[in-house]
């Protein structure tokens, strides 16, 4: 920053391809802070490191890093943690400073949303680098490790989908449709890869041009193809398309359309009848991991063998392997005790001794060999039907347990969206939780190709207002958390089907942590239904 005369410098988690999840030795949000959670930028100035984070990741984030050095923004659910970190910026802003971003890991969106921020700033210099002076350069890919899914899964082979898009071009005029998203790519090629961190995608671009997709497994080729390209207009996603890459294509044209909804994204939320089976299979799978590693869990505290949440950790991993998993589709969360007031404790302690009693908090899932994500978590009393719930566990747990009831029997319409359902979630937990706990994250997002899909989201903002349609695969995931005693998750996947939410998540609840005195009728009514499908 002193050489290039930069006064505040932008630190991206992301890698060139916006991947949500990127390996920790390339992480360089990771190398700057320390901070190890899959979302959170940083503003570097020469005096102190901003680290911007959402509820999720308040308490990990200020345990992880140095708190000498790093100041930890929580950020609330009213806004993203990135468009604070721009009002942060634009606080920092003087007359004549030079802001420094990493141009290939800031999307197009990011950048305006920067821009806007920064408006009413004079003399404000933006410099654009190509090059992450933090972490260091991607090795180069292995174009042969990819593989096939069968029509048996996915339900539409690539023509089919590509016929879809074609109208689409066709019907707006579009010449060069650009795909950088890379679960769309995965989606139209039907393609899988290992490449990436807890994903089942690969590493490329794409691009629609004359009725013909191109995929581009390497820069070089992409950017030879931009500069050759002659097309009166491109369109493009400007939340997964990066600012350098806007930048080429600048270069070549002065018609950029920004696409607001990813026709290719609305096509993959939307699951086939194969692909719907398919995760069926793959989410009883998950069922059983959860039981047998509950079951082992509460065998080995019976035999007084030491449990650590480490070795939790690494039994629920072998038996997602023992399952046939490829890989996981989100670092596996044990945590126990007060830990699980930790949303996302992804570290887990190899010292940390787990007891009779302690309640359990355990978030996982995996990618099986054609490469569609599994997401549940249970909470659960640690040491079986031995173990006796205090009355606060079993007042969290009911409350969280009513919430998540109502939201899986929300009574559908044609016209409800994810917010809808979030709201009634929202209100049963708030009407029954303790004093001092709080949900302080969505209700659910989307499942598919990636563990994160979107469309759809279910939250409490704006972009939660879309509707929900038959075929669409999200989670349903209350919460209640309270620093220095714990939290409570329960969490299933399910699908919209025939007008009625359908899971595909089927493990069962701790009933020692049940309070039947708090549930409704009907609410006793949907779990007596829901035990009667219950996987163990």
């Amino acid at each position: 920053m002193e050489n290039e005369g930069i006064t505040l410098f932008v630190v991206n988690s992301t890698d060139e391809y916006l991947s949500e999840y990127v390996s920790l030795d390339k992480n360089a949000r990771y190398l700057v802070t320390g901070f190890s959670g899959s979302t959170g930028d940083v503003i570097v100035t020469p005096a102190e490191v901003f680290l911007f984070v959402d509820g999720r990741y308040h308490l990990q984030a200020e345990k992880q890093t140095n708190l000498d050095i790093v100041t930890v923004v929580k950020v609330g659910m009213d806004k993203s943690p990135l468009k604070v970190l721009y009002e942060k910026l634009a606080e920092l802003a003087t007359p004549n400073v030079k802001i420094g971003i990493v141009s290939t890991k800031t999307s197009c969106s990011a950048f305006k949303e920067m821009q806007k921020a920064l408006e009413n700033k004079q003399d404000v210099i933006i410099a654009e680098y190509e090059f992450d002076p933090v972490s260091p350069a991607q090795p180069p890919i292995d174009e042969k490790k990819l593989k096939y899914v069968p029509l048996a899964i996915s339900g539409k082979i690539t023509p089919q989908k590509m016929e879809l898009v074609r109208k689409y071009t066709h019907d707006n005029n579009i010449d060069l449709l650009l795909i950088t998203n890379l679960e769309e790519i995965a989606y139209l090629t039907n393609l899988r890869g290992k490449e990436i961190p807890y994903s089942s995608s690969f590493k490329a671009k794409a691009a629609v041009f004359r009725d013909k997709l191109h995929i581009f497994r390497t820069e070089n080729k992409f950017n030879q193809f931009i500069k050759s390209v002659k097309a009166e207009n491109v369109y493009f996603c400007p939340g997964s398309t990066t600012l350098s890459v806007c930048r080429k294509i600048e270069a070549v044209t002065n018609k950029l359309v920004e696409i607001k909804d990813s026709f290719i994204s609305e096509l993959k939320s939307i699951k086939t009848n194969q692909e719907r089976s398919y995760m069926q299979e793959c989410y009883l799978k998950t069922d059983i991991v959860v039981n047998r590693t509950i079951c082992w869990l509460n065998q080995s505290l019976e035999k007084e063998i030491k449990v650590s949440e480490k070795n939790l950790s690494d039994k629920v991993k072998s038996l997602f392997i023992e399952e046939g998993a490829t890989g996981l589709s989100f670092e596996t969360i044990t945590a126990s005790g007060e830990n699980t007031a930790f949303i996302h404790y992804t570290s887990p302690d190899c010292e940390k001794a787990i007891n009779a009693g302690d309640l359990i908090l355990l978030d996982c899932g995996a990618y099986f060999e054609y490469g569609y994500a599994t997401d549940q978590t249970r909470t659960f009393l640690a040491g079986g039907k031995r173990a006796i719930a205090t009355d606060q566990q079993k007042h969290v747990y009911t409350a969280v347990l009513k919430a998540f009831l109502n939201g899986l029997n929300y009574d559908l319409s044609d016209d409800t969206t994810g917010f809808d359902i979030d709201k009634k979630v929202r209100e049963v937990i708030e009407a029954n939780k303790p004093e001092g706990f709080t949900f302080s994250h969505a209700t659910g997002h989307g499942v598919g190709i990636p563990v994160h899909e979107a469309p759809p989201k279910i939250g409490p903002t704006e972009v939660s207002k879309t509707l929900l349609r038959p075929g669409m695969c999200f989670t349903i995931e209350p919460g209640l958390y309270c620093e220095g005693k714990g939290g409570v998750r329960i969490e299933n996947t399910v699908m919209l089907i025939d007008g009625k939410i359908e899971t595909l998540t089927r493990a069962g609840f701790d009933e020692n942590l049940i309070d039947y005195d708090m549930l409704s009728e009907q609410e006793k009514v949907w779990l007596e239904e829901y035990n009667k499908i219950k996987v163990g």
